[in-house]
């Protein structure tokens, strides 16, 4: 994807976004994301040593910040994250034999392939893990 000719017109540029999810438990969301996902620790930062975790975390190109003052009422994320060889990643999942539900892919669009796979987090965002619809 290019730069916007007005962008470039008046001299700023627009950068990915980084999704914010909630997080209540940091043991919970290091296994789930850390050794179930694969994501890797970019940094964390606490206002105190007993203040909660705030961190941003990366799989691939995926970057995503965890944030541990959220409360029960913040709002659920939904997050698409595209991904090439969904099945492998799939495979890859099922073969940590992790407690979470077996990952499956879906086929969302009724296009006659599975293209989403959809992970729920110990605290209730939704990762969609979507295949690029130029993928088999």
């Amino acid at each position: 994807m290019s730069e916007s000719k007005t962008e470039s017109e008046y001299g700023f540029e627009i950068r990915s976004s980084i999704p914010v999810l909630r997080m209540f438990d940091e043991a919970k969301a290091k296994a789930f994301y850390l050794d179930y996902l694969g994501f890797e620790v970019d940094w964390e930062s606490r206002f105190s040593p007993t203040a909660p975790l705030y961190l941003q975390i990366h799989l691939g190109k995926a970057v995503l910040h965890l944030n541990g003052h959220a409360q029960e009422d913040a709002p659920i994320t939904e997050v698409n994250i595209p991904v090439l060889g969904l099945q492998n990643f799939c495979d890859y999942l099922i073969a940590k034999k992790a407690d979470y539900p077996k990952p499956i892919p879906v086929d969302p669009r009724y296009q006659g392939r599975n293209t989403d796979l959809n992970l729920f987090d110990p605290f209730g965002n939704l990762l969609v893990f979507c295949s690029q619809t130029t993928e088999g």
